[in-house]
């Protein structure tokens, strides 16, 4: 008896556990939106301003997608267009949200950047 309780126990367990990892698939839409939550809410960006960068966001999802398709066996020449690509992105963004917004949010991911690195030193 104790046997079969255990049985069901673990098959029950291993439902339960796949039905909550199916759940946690984000969509890239859900993403970009909180991109954009998160840097209205650290920069103090307007409503205009969180809608363009919510905007450009969305088209920089659309330009990287079709940079993979195109370059997904040459891994050296992706690297050079994404680094291409992220420059002209970063300087439509500083035209959006203006310098003093765009000095603060690079302040921000290099303090992330830090904090990763830091994290990844004690594993």
């Amino acid at each position: 008896m104790k046997k079969y309780l255990i049985i069901l126990f673990s098959v029950f367990m291993v439902i339960s556990g796949s039905i909550l990892a199916q759940e946690k698939v984000t969509k890239p839409v859900n993403i970009i939106e909180k991109r954009a939550d998160k840097m209205a809410l650290e920069l103090g960006l307007t409503d205009v301003e969180r809608a363009n960068v919510k905007t450009l966001l969305e088209k920089q999802s659309v330009e990287v997608k079709k940079l993979k398709a195109e370059l997904s066996t040459e891994k050296d020449d992706f690297k050079v267009k994404m680094k291409e690509l992220r420059k002209t992105q970063d300087e439509e963004l500083k035209n959006l949200i203006g310098n003093e917004k765009y000095t603060k949010l690079k302040e921000n991911r290099s303090a992330e950047k830090a904090k990763m690195e830091a994290s990844k030193a004690k594993l």
